[in-house]
């Protein structure tokens, strides 16, 4: 409705200057004044209406600047472009809001991991390795020295039992500290196609087929490469053992362009992850999985978060599950 109104008073203001060049032309002055009068009115009623829009757009310019993220624009009544554009504008705000508020949290979240991690990993290292070293020690000269037959082989198998139970807990923990040596992302331009090509390759004699496409052939991502395919192959074997039971198991691996973002999905037709564990697998240390580390889609995280993107899960029971990464737009 809106736009119309102003498209009728633009239209005015044309109708009324080409009257009042004909009124001076016939020498009508006082009438073309007055002509002339209600153009300035029309004008300022015009004017008047894109400055409303104009501050409207600086107030929503100096909120975000200044970190205010909680506003959201009344909707005109009147409807038309610019209801249609405030809606738009506060549907935008929505879900910045939305994928800040989750950058932040996951953030502060792999940071209180990383700092347990760290003082866990300290403690333990520092008991286990002088066990090591005594165990170590110790049968060297029991070896040296000698003993009674029977006396040698008990204290030498209690021996070997607690360095292989502290080499296992080492090593343990040794895994575990992965969480917190993510290098920096060393980040450079390369085309999707050459990824997947060579992923293609490390996944080739899998009993589950993986199907790699690219819907842009020249979509093209900023990223550290080997990163992104650790990222890749280790959701590609989630997923290979998710539906390795199924009757026709399949794995897709999607690269196309969303919003004008690169992302890439990893889906199969497997299982699928029950509802109560989607919102904790991302965790470090849980894991639905016997025997698992529940490492692998915390360091997934952690690598997507380092490149300014995300990781995001969506699965149903039965039928599936689909991982997708978000980066951030492709520098050129």
């Amino acid at each position: 409705m809106k736009q119309h109104v102003i498209l009728l008073k633009i239209v005015l203001i044309v109708l009324l200057s080409l009257a009042i060049a004909l009124l001076l032309l016939k020498g009508l002055y006082f009438t073309s004044v007055m002509g002339g009068v209600i153009l300035l009115i029309l004008a300022y009623s015009l004017y008047t209406d894109q400055q409303k829009t104009i501050r409207r757009m600086e107030h929503l310019i100096s909120n975000i600047h200044y970190g205010d993220l909680n506003l959201s624009f009344p909707i005109p009544s009147s409807g038309g472009a610019e209801a249609e554009l405030t809606r738009s504008m506060n549907e935008a705000l929505n879900a910045f809001r939305t994928r800040l508020y989750n950058s932040v949290v996951a953030e502060a979240e792999t940071d209180a991991w990383q700092k347990l991690i760290r003082v866990l990993t300290h403690e333990i290292m520092n008991s286990i390795a002088p066990i090591i070293s005594l165990s170590e020690t110790v049968t060297e000269r029991a070896t040296t020295n000698g003993m009674n037959e029977r006396d040698y082989a008990i204290m030498l198998q209690a021996i070997q039992t607690i360095h292989r139970r502290s080499k296992g807990l080492l090593d343990f923990v040794e895994n575990y500290r992965k969480l917190t040596r993510i290098p920096t992302p060393t980040l450079q331009i390369f085309p999707v196609t050459d990824l997947f090509g060579d992923i293609r390759k490390l996944v080739s004699g899998e009993k589950v087929p993986v199907d790699f496409s690219v819907r842009q052939p020249k979509l093209r991502i900023y990223a550290d490469r080997v990163m992104i395919e650790q990222v890749l192959i280790n959701l590609l074997k989630n997923a290979v053992e998710a539906c390795s039971d199924s009757p026709s198991p399949e794995v897709r691996v999607e690269a196309f362009r969303r919003d004008g973002m690169p992302v890439i999905t990893v889906s199969d037709n497997g299982i699928g992850i029950v509802p109560e564990a989607l919102d904790k697998i991302f965790v470090p240390f849980f894991t639905t999985k016997p025997g698992g580390s529940g490492i692998g889609l915390s360091v997934c995280r952690q690598i997507m978060n380092r490149h300014g993107g995300n990781i995001l899960v969506s699965s149903e029971m039965e039928k599936g599950t689909v991982f997708t990464l978000q980066f951030p737009g492709t520098r050129t």
